[in-house]
């Protein structure tokens, strides 16, 4: 099959699987927080906040430096190492967890009900490395079919069951069990319907293969991770569960759409990078139709946020989650601009240059966000965090820029022209939000968005569609 169908198979069972699995997300969410208080997501907010620097270790980057590598430099064996050593890793962290970070979390942020929940919570780096070599496989083929229907199927189940639990009064164990279940239900879906299996064999040779590039992919995740958690955990310990819940819900309601998106294509093409690393003509044009694809799929969501959030709020989680309202404006806001360069660490890792993705990540991270965001949280709580968010993506994108231009000869003209008229449309948009506030006038306008948007998207809409056809012979 050629690449072109490969990736247009890849965008369109991702994105079937995204419609199902956010449609089912914001449903869920809009239950629970019905059903929940605001201190409940905080408690889990605060477990995942520590929880989270010790996943970023969880495969080490194998997964990655398996499905970078060329065909001919992998051996059946190499797979067999990474799923034992995953295993034995996976362990050891569910350790660490259970015994070390369990007694810090509940210190730092004085919460004793983290006690049982994050063990629970860590059975998910036993789980998880089950399923690894098999969704690599799947990867590399390109099947997305195959991982998106295991992972609907999954996700669907854990919901139903935590909208269950939280209806019969388990509160915050229904968001514990909904994150377990899901993993569980993944690996036994995953091992029936892939025919690898692995054999009870190591390579020394293999892992340091594998680790010498995974080791990287792994820093980056460290630092990454710190850019994107650092505000839970300043508003954790400086503010508390009440307000860290009414922040997380805001960051879910704004990153569960457009963060699903973002991985939808960014799965597709890390392996598309990889095949055509040594062609970085060929990079360069599937690279610009990311953002553009980006952009037409994410930016009418995001606009939708920033223009009806309070509404939103009011009608769809109630008053008491009335303070989530400037943080998803502002939140949403940053993802536009995120999505303008979100792919740069996709193609630097799918080239080959694992250190150079790392090295930026400690400078963004570093330099950038955490600053930015330590400002933005003590002189302005919740909202600050989310305004210093903000700030700190439109610097990213800048530094971003430079980076792409030397690696890959991409232009900063070049980056905003693909995006183009969408790009202009979206900002003029934002301005006429600024200064009206009847949500009827608000209304008409994102109506209007939605009409133009689509106009100015229509070819593009319509060679995705003609592109899909001829590969399924319809």
């Amino acid at each position: 099959m050629k690449l072109k169908h490969k990736i247009i198979g890849g965008v369109v069972w991702n994105s079937i699987g995204l419609l199902i699995d956010n449609g089912l997300d914001m449903i869920v969410k809009l239950i629970l927080a019905r059903l929940l208080l605001p201190k409940d997501f905080g408690i889990i907010g605060f477990a995942v906040v520590f929880m989270g620097m010790i996943k970023v270790f969880s495969d080490m980057g194998m997964s990655a430096a398996l499905i970078q590598r060329k065909e001919e430099d992998l051996q059946p064996i190499d797979y067999d190492t990474a799923f034992w050593v995953g295993i034995a890793w996976g362990l050891f962290l569910a350790a660490i967890i259970t015994f070390v970070v369990t007694p810090i979390s509940i210190s730092f942020f004085n919460e004793p009900l983290l006690n049982p929940i994050i063990p629970v919570l860590s059975l998910n780096f036993i789980l998880k490395p089950l399923a690894t070599v098999h969704i690599v496989n799947i990867t590399r083929e390109m099947e997305f079919k195959k991982i998106v229907l295991p992972q609907n199927i999954s996700r669907i189940a854990a919901a139903a069951i935590a909208v269950i639990m939280a209806y019969s009064g388990y509160g915050v164990w229904s968001l514990v069990f909904q994150r377990v279940l899901t993993n569980i239900f993944l690996v036994a879906i995953y091992t029936y319907i892939s025919p690898w299996r692995p054999k009870m064999r190591y390579s020394k040779d293999s892992f340091k293969k594998i680790f010498s590039f995974g080791v990287y992919t792994t820093g980056t995740k460290i630092f990454n991770y710190l850019t994107g958690n650092v505000d839970y955990l300043l508003i954790g310990k400086m503010l508390g569960a009440q307000p860290l819940g009414v922040y997380t819900l805001a960051y879910n309601v704004t990153y569960v759409v457009r963060g699903q998106i973002m991985d939808v294509i960014n799965k597709v093409f890390y392996p598309v990078y990889s095949k055509i690393q040594d062609d970085l003509a060929t990079i360069k044009k599937y690279y610009f139709k990311v953002i553009k694809y980006n952009c037409i799929a994410t930016y009418p969501i995001m606009m939708g946020l920033i223009l009806l959030a309070k509404p939103f709020v009011e009608i769809g989680l109630g008053e008491k989650w009335i303070e989530a309202v400037i943080p998803i404006k502002l939140m949403a806001g940053a993802g536009m601009v995120h999505l303008l360069t979100i792919s740069n660490t996709t193609l630097l890792r799918g080239i080959g240059r694992p250190k150079l993705e790392m090295i930026m990540s400690i400078i963004k991270t570093m330099c950038v966000t955490v600053p930015f965001i330590i400002l933005g949280v003590i002189y302005s709580g919740i909202n600050g965090a989310a305004a210093g968010l903000l700030a700190s993506k439109i610097v990213i994108f800048f530094i971003n820029n430079i980076t792409l231009r030397k690696v890959a000869g991409i232009k900063f003209v070049e980056i905003l022209g693909n995006a183009g008229s969408l790009f202009a449309l979206t900002v003029t948009t934002v301005i006429l939000d600024a200064f009206i506030n009847d949500y009827l006038i608000l209304s008409a306008i994102f109506i209007i968005y939605l009409i133009i948007h689509f106009l100015i998207s229509f070819q593009d809409i319509k060679q995705i569609i003609l592109l899909y056809k001829s590969k399924t012979g319809k």
